[in-house]
């Protein structure tokens, strides 16, 4: 720009008959001075929060003979690439523990595909499952000053590190609505012409010239105006896609809120198993009694009463490492989130739920990235009306209020006068039609996204509903049938073992039956306030709590 400058000023510097042949040869030159400037704060195609509906950014993670960044994933191989739906770094999302991986590889497969799409439902991977395990007596809320859901999740969208860099888009945005908005400086120069290189005489005829010159380029057809809205509606896109970027990030609290959940009730089904252990372990180093265990059975209560004090340290470690990633989405320092203590159950009540199609009118008018898709239709049009407003360019008053011609060298008297310009050009080859035939292709693509996120939603919607439903049974029939049953097994066989009339090799294989029973009693617990959780992601709202 500044290259196109110098020439320009350099050009007016000849003689007047030259320099207006050179304004009218360089009009495109001062053009792409005035584009350059008008243009700055044009709206971006790809932020932080992702490529931005309506931007026409290319859909495609690779554009095959392009200048995408090919080797960038393994030219890198140390920078975090786990993005929550779009973020090109994330520290949310490179913190986040195993059981968010498959949500963060759905969101964003490729660094350049960074659409806010929501990811599909699909069964969390649990916890590792341990040895021995037994049912409390009752579930453990947490401690009365426990955080619970509802203050983990206004703390997450105060201090995340993730979110807070994120939202610096929006300022950013609205700045360059500013930009937009703002009118074309004058450009100025000054002029010595027709300076001899030997003094002027009147055998050596000639006149110096000085003038200092302004151009002033004026709007056509209001593209400033044009070019602000187009910038304003790329504000209100950025505004909901971070709401959906804290969609994704309460999510992934969620998983992180309920593995703590899960682990402090597994290592509680762990150290009730290990006082079973050891009373039946301590029992037969006891007294000698009418019929001592044998060697089998003794070494078979030793080992499980081992395996329970390993499955507790285990329990333990889970526990802390569990608190540890909630600490790291909360901004909570590791040494502080060792000892964070919640307050939640792995089965709230569960009020009743709105039908089917409900939840689809509900999520389809609440989900953020559904009203990102949405604004991007309004965004492409104001991008095709800029285009339509960019087929006349900007017309150059060019003014010299001054100049002087010095004529003392050739016995005359020095003159001054003034002159005016009027420079532009005429739209007869480009009309700047292909981007005009671009911006329209771009609403229809726009609407043609807005609808396929449409359908999309609705379907996650379905297939969450689904998922809760199927948990929901499987948890109330282990409950109604599958327990009791496994519970009176058990007591049969300890009854037998006490009157003598089985083996405690023969108890112990009941115990593992019963133990297996907690396992899936526990697995379908988890399962099933995974499967709220994420029904409450897939509407966009906490219609579960």
């Amino acid at each position: 720009m500044k290259r196109h400058l110098v020439l320009f000023i350099s050009a007016l510097s000849l003689t007047p008959a030259a320099a207006y042949g050179q304004l009218v040869g360089l009009a495109d030159d001062i053009m792409v001075i005035s584009k350059g400037v008008t243009n700055r704060g044009a709206g971006h195609k790809t932020t932080a929060l992702g490529a931005s509906p309506g931007s026409m950014a290319a859909p495609f993670g690779y554009e095959p003979g392009g200048r995408d960044d090919v080797l960038g994933e393994a030219a890198e191989p140390a920078r975090s690439r786990a993005r929550v739906a779009g973020g090109r770094t994330s520290t949310l999302s490179a913190a986040a523990h195993r059981n968010g991986a498959a949500l963060r590889s759905r969101a964003a497969p490729h660094p350049q595909r960074r659409t806010m799409r929501p990811s599909p439902s699909t069964p969390h991977t649990p916890p590792p499952l341990y040895g021995l395990l037994e049912l409390p007596t009752s579930e453990v809320e947490g401690p009365p000053h426990g955080m619970t859901l509802d203050q983990a999740i206004v703390r997450l969208l105060k201090a995340n590190p993730d979110l807070r860099s994120k939202r610096y888009e929006l300022p950013q945005a609205r700045a360059d609505v500013k930009t937009a908005s703002q009118r074309p400086n004058p450009l100025y120069f000054l002029s010595a012409n027709n300076v001899p290189y030997q003094p002027y005489s009147t055998g050596r005829w000639g006149a110096m010239q000085y003038s200092p010159s302004f151009v002033q380029p004026f709007d056509v057809g209001d593209k400033r105006g044009a070019r602000t809205k187009a910038a304003s509606h790329v504000v209100r896109v950025l505004e909901a896609q971070y709401q959906n970027a804290e969609r994704l990030a309460v999510h992934e609290l969620y998983l992180a809120y309920t593995d703590v959940i899960v682990a402090r009730e597994t290592l509680r089904y762990a150290e009730v198993s290990l006082a079973g252990a050891k009373a039946l372990f301590e029992a037969s180093r006891g007294p000698a009694r009418d019929q001592p265990p044998s060697e089998s059975d003794q070494l078979h209560l030793t080992i499980q009463y081992e395996t329970a004090r390993l499955d507790v340290d285990r329990a333990r470690g889970e526990l802390i490492r569990s608190k540890h990633h909630l600490g790291t989405l909360l901004a909570i320092p590791r040494a502080s989130a060792a000892r964070l203590e919640i307050r939640g159950r792995l089965r709230p009540p569960e009020p009743p739920l709105p039908g089917k199609e409900d939840l689809v009118r509900m999520a389809l008018a609440l989900r953020p990235d559904v009203q990102a898709y949405r604004l991007g239709i309004g965004r492409a049009q104001a991008d095709a009306h800029v285009a339509r407003k960019e087929r006349f360019d900007d017309i150059f008053v060019v003014y010299s209020p001054f100049q002087f011609q010095y004529n003392v060298p050739i016995g005359k008297q020095d003159v001054t006068s003034f002159s005016l310009g009027l420079m532009g050009s005429i739209p007869i080859y480009d009309r700047n039609q292909g981007e005009i035939l671009r911006a329209d292709t771009n609403v229809a693509q726009s609407r043609a996204a807005s609808a396929a996120i449409e359908a999309e939603v609705a379907a996650e919607v379905e297939t969450a509903l689904v998922e809760y439903s199927d948990s929901r049974e499987a948890v109330e029939r282990i409950e109604r049938s599958i327990l009791p049953a496994s519970e009176r097994a058990k007591l049969i066989a300890y009854q037998k073992h006490q009157t003598g009339n089985a083996s405690t090799t023969e108890y112990l294989f009941a115990l593992r039956d019963r133990n297996e029973v907690v396992r899936q009693y526990r697995d379908a617990l988890i399962r099933h306030r995974r499967s709220m959780l994420q029904l409450n992601t897939a509407v966009g709202r906490r219609v579960l709590p």
